[in-house]
């Protein structure tokens, strides 16, 4: 995910201001309780909001996330990354505590989406990465997990949420060992993996190449993917992740779709543990 900038805190994050500016018609008459959600130093459009709006500053969310971070304890911010103009600002946080299991190493992480656009939620999100690939899988859907900073909230009152939201995902990642070890530890064959990508990308009677290709892709990594032997359960998961965060030109806007409930990993995770 070479997309992410790299820091070593919040303070190395761009920013910039936001502020409403009333929308014209064709007829360069202004329109009612409609407005835009522009960025001060570009005049780049963001959204599109209705009066009652109340923009957010960046600086105001990076104080209230390094409040929570620090009352939490244990959390590193690591990298940040714009999509659409700075629409919306991602934020990639680590947990101090390494998940390991037999000697494999999985980092749990949690990833903060600054809104900018006046038309989604402030959100956190639960992930890990294998340091043996640098792949990502996310836990939950975004739905589950969404970190709302109302507007007539507090300070004090926003920082308490995104407190219990964050200890939330730690909970969540240090719980995944779990399911590690059961995936480890259940016998997966070839011919299970076969399955596996059939169930993710079927079989159709019109077959192009390129979709049977991505399949065959999918299960070669069964066996070829960094740090993968071939042997468990645990091998196919991370198969579907490398193929899902490899694949393609990578950018922000496909990272944040790849929190939606139905991705590859989402369903290989669903399939895998349930029979784990």
């Amino acid at each position: 995910m070479g997309f992410f900038k790299e820091i070593a805190g919040l303070e190395e994050i761009e920013q910039f201001e936001i502020e409403k500016v009333g929308i014209k018609d064709v007829n360069n008459r202004a329109i009612p309780g409609v407005f835009s959600v522009q960025r001060t130093d570009t005049a780049q459009h963001l959204g599109v909001v209705k009066k009652n709006y109340r923009p957010i500053q960046m600086s105001e969310m990076l104080d209230i996330i390094d409040t929570a971070s620090k009352s939490v304890g244990n959390i590193s911010h690591t990298g940040w990354a714009s999509s659409r103009n700075g629409s919306r600002i991602v934020i990639k946080s680590r947990l101090d505590d390494e998940i390991n299991v037999d000697g494999d190493v999985v980092i749990p992480h949690f990833y903060s989406v600054i809104d900018n656009s006046g038309m989604g939620s402030n959100k956190t999100l639960p992930s890990t990465q294998r340091i043996a690939c640098d792949n990502a899988l996310h836990l939950v859907n975004v739905h589950g997990n969404m970190y709302n900073a109302t507007h007539n909230s507090t300070f004090d009152e926003k920082v308490s949420s995104l407190i219990n939201k964050i200890t939330a995902n730690v909970d969540i990642t240090k719980n995944f060992t779990k399911t590690v070890e059961k995936l480890k530890n259940q016998k997966f064959t070839f011919d299970q993996m076969v399955e596996l990508a059939q169930m993710l990308i079927p079989l159709k009677n019109d077959e192009t190449q390129n979709r049977a290709k991505k399949r065959d892709k999918l299960i070669g990594l069964f066996s070829t993917g960094m740090g993968n032997v071939a042997e468990s359960r645990w091998d196919a998961l991370n198969a579907v992740t490398e193929y899902e965060t490899h694949s393609g030109k990578q950018s922000p806007e496909k990272f944040l779709r790849s929190f939606g409930k139905n991705t590859l990993s989402h369903r290989a995770h669903a399939h895998l543990a349930e029979f784990a």
